[in-house]
């Protein structure tokens, strides 16, 4: 009898220092690749990239007629997996002509819930030129799904096109 209870505590202390000594992963954000959040797919890719054409929107609802911009061509953005603690934004304007002014901008955001929260942003303006780009590597904080929202303007004689791109995420673990 002695001798049972002594294997039970020998047992029960043995279990608590296994435990103790095991390690736990603990992370700012549960993955939760495939769903999609504000028009972003989350994913743990280590680069996503999106090209988007320019169209008009019309005022008729019913019209399904979309031209392409007289001056402002495609958008395109980019976010990249650097490490464990940072990303590399891009955003490009392509025009199909010099233009007076063509801007890109990065806005870098950072999942928090069920929101895209702002990060930072990256912008540059060339004058007389048919394209624009702007990159940067940024410091973030791991364990987060990131993205980036891109503007893209072209500015002609007077006439501003402007549009926007937003590329689908990746997790920084």
């Amino acid at each position: 009898m002695r001798m049972k209870r002594a294997f039970k505590a020998m047992l029960a202390a043995t279990a608590c220092v296994c435990m103790l000594a095991t390690p736990i992963s603990i992370h700012a954000a549960e993955p939760m690749d495939g769903q999609i959040i504000e028009g972003s797919l989350l994913t743990h890719d280590d680069n996503v990239e999106t090209t988007k054409l320019f169209e008009w929107k019309f005022n008729n609802p019913k019209s399904e007629v979309a031209t392409l911009g007289t001056y402002y061509a495609t958008g395109h953005s980019g976010i990249s997996k650097q490490s464990s603690k940072s990303v590399y934004v891009t955003a490009t304007t392509n025009c199909y002509e010099k233009c007076d002014l063509v801007t890109a901008e990065v806005n870098l955001q950072r999942l928090e819930g069920s929101t895209w929260a702002y990060v930072t942003t990256r912008s540059k303006t060339g004058k007389n030129v048919g394209s624009v780009t702007v990159s940067d590597t940024i410091t973030v904080k791991s364990g987060y799904y990131y993205r980036v929202v891109t503007v893209h303007s072209a500015t002609k004689n007077g006439t501003r096109e402007v549009g926007s791109t937003s590329s689908h995420s990746l997790y920084i673990g």
